[in-house]
């Protein structure tokens, strides 16, 4: 348990599940605070923000980076560790931050009664997709999911608008759950000891003119801010020559079967998604070739 960069204890958890010595500690009455700062990374084609805790001038303690585009608000892709959590907290009740990062005005094109509007502008008073300023049809999709960190603290510094894209609601909640929640047993039921993820978006979703026909690419922040991503990825990493790479597509208004811009695999046995486009049309990759076709930049990263 870090209290300040000269305040380290350790803390073990026990066979009986109790922590030894037991927390809180009575003697770090004044934790680090949680921050997102820039830090030169050249993986990275705009600005990478690292969030964690800064105990010093040469000490940080990162729990992820994201690649993001304040310009455009695009966070496009996120790097986290993930590790075996066999008591992990609840999920907390947190609004999410935009740490100056980006403005509050500019999140708010998050909000339903933001996207009602902004998608009867780019689509036409008549379209169906977005019903009401009430409807809520995207959620902020976690990038680095607050499940992979096992303490309430870190948890909440996953609530940040660097760390999320535009994910239909249903899709966040089904196909793409299923792929969080896989990849943690693999973590606690001893499979692996730590994984290296990777997530973010791919492409521009696009909805046809309720008028035209013609495919208007979506922005929740009309007409280039905050885009909505066609494709979900996320990429996994033991680090000892097991690797994984999943595609997911954001859209469940699209009839087709997409075809994923990789070469497909066989899912692993035991991860079952749903094979229609309400949950997300989701596909296993062969992860040299996703990485290699969209994504050289992160191929000796992811």
């Amino acid at each position: 348990m870090i209290c300040s960069a000269s305040n380290v204890v350790e803390t073990r958890c026990q066979q009986n599940n109790e922590m030894s010595p037991k927390l809180p500690l009575t003697d770090c009455s004044n934790p680090p605070k949680g921050i997102v700062e820039v830090v030169p990374d050249g993986i990275c084609p705009c600005t990478m923000h690292r969030v964690g805790y800064k105990l010093s001038d040469t000490q940080f303690l990162e729990l992820y980076r994201s690649c993001y585009n304040v310009t455009s608000q695009t966070a496009h892709f996120v790097i986290h560790l993930a590790y075996p959590s066999t008591l992990p907290a609840p999920r907390p009740s947190q609004c999410f931050t935009s740490d100056r990062v980006i403005s509050g005005a500019a999140a708010d094109f998050f909000k339903a009664k933001k996207i009602h509007k902004t998608f009867k502008e780019t689509l036409g008073p008549n379209q169906k997709f977005v019903t009401s300023d009430s409807d809520l049809v995207f959620d902020r999709g976690h990038l680095a999911p607050s499940c992979d960190f096992g303490f309430e603290s870190y948890m909440r510094l996953s609530f940040k608008n660097v760390n999320v894209v535009a994910q239909f609601r249903g899709i966040n909640r089904s196909n793409w759950k299923t792929l969080e929640t896989w990849i943690r047993n693999q973590l606690n039921n001893g499979i692996f000891q730590v994984l290296k993820i990777c997530t973010g978006g791919l492409g521009v979703l696009e909805l046809p003119h309720s008028i035209t026909g013609e495919l208007m690419p979506i922005y929740l922040n009309a007409p280039s801010s905050n885009p909505v991503p066609k494709w979900l990825f996320k990429t996994v990493n033991d680090g000892a020559g097991t690797r994984y790479a999943f595609l997911t597509y954001n859209n469940i208004h699209d009839a087709t079967i997409p075809t994923p811009n990789c070469q497909q695999v066989a899912c692993p046995a035991l991860l079952k998604f749903q094979s229609t486009k309400a949950p997300g049309n989701s596909f296993c990759c062969d992860p040299i070739d996703f990485l290699n076709k969209n994504l050289p930049h992160l191929a000796n990263v992811c």
